[in-house]
């Protein structure tokens, strides 16, 4: 099952200054923390060093448009994703339904809403699982387009050598779609699909600019915005595929600290 939720988080305080900032690093303690609380060895196993974690969180997005920094009584969004089953069904059936009243992240105490887990309560929430959308782009679209938008709603960057690649490379794009896909879903598909999206894939209008997530003892830049994606190839099946994992973007992200904040992707119906 892959999952997406938004908790809406109230203000209790305003943090001093100097401890009001992306939250990046204190909503991955608390994401911890939460599955910690229901499920200790699995909570373990997500806080081990590698690179294939199986969710995502997003820093705080304030509801009221223009709204900064952290101020009591004003309203701001938490999104999780999960695309592990066995994380996923603990988060559904332990964590959503018993959780505290309140929860602090940081210097910053909230008051917690209900969760929003339906696309009809909020854009980004929402559920699938891998049957649903091989089924959704292999058998029940008849035609498929060769564009595909995607946007990318905080700081999002690759990293290559010490620094962060701030371009959306199609090949990188697709190649960590790729990678998450296949570590958890089923069916595999073959890494040789890589190779087709730097033949035929390439990013044909954007608007995007840089950005900067603010970790308190460091900060990184991406780039936030939208980015349109036109494959050049007569092979259906490849187009097929490019849009499945596209969809799949929703759930794991993109890029670099997509467990910290970072990354935050979905796909947007091309207008006619």
């Amino acid at each position: 099952m892959f999952l997406s939720v938004i908790l809406p988080l109230t203000a209790l305080n305003t943090p001093a200054p100097e401890a009001n900032h992306f939250f990046g690093r204190e909503a991955h303690a608390l994401f911890l923390n939460l599955v910690q609380n229901a499920d200790p060895l699995l909570a373990a196993a997500l806080h081990e060093p590698r690179g294939d974690k199986p969710f995502t969180v997003s820093g705080l997005t304030p509801v009221k448009r223009g709204a900064g920094m952290i101020r009591a009584g004003q309203t701001y969004e938490w999104r999780i994703t999960s695309f592990e089953p066995r994380l996923s069904a603990l988060l559904s059936h332990q964590v959503l339904p018993h959780l505290l009243p309140q929860v602090r992240l940081g210097a910053a105490q909230f008051q917690v809403g209900a969760p929003l887990t339906e696309q009809q309560q909020h854009p980004w929430a929402g559920a699938s699982d891998a049957r649903a959308l091989v089924r959704k782009w292999f058998d029940e679209t008849p035609r498929v387009e060769k564009r595909i938008t995607l946007q990318f709603a905080s700081p999002t960057a690759y990293r290559h050598i010490h620094r962060n690649i701030l371009v959306p490379n199609p090949e990188a794009l697709w190649a960590g779609y790729l990678a998450a896909w296949n570590a958890h879903s089923a069916p595999r598909f073959e890494d040789d699909l890589i190779a087709q999206v730097a033949q035929n894939v390439a990013l044909t209008r954007y608007a995007l600019n840089t950005e900067r997530a603010d970790f308190a003892e460091y900060r990184e830049t991406g780039w936030v915005g939208t980015g349109t994606f036109t494959i050049f190839s007569g092979e259906i099946a490849l187009c097929r595929v490019l849009h499945l994992l596209a969809d799949f973007a929703f759930y794991c992200g993109t890029g670099y600290k997509t467990t910290q904040g970072m990354g935050q992707t979905r796909r947007l119906e091309q207008k006619t």
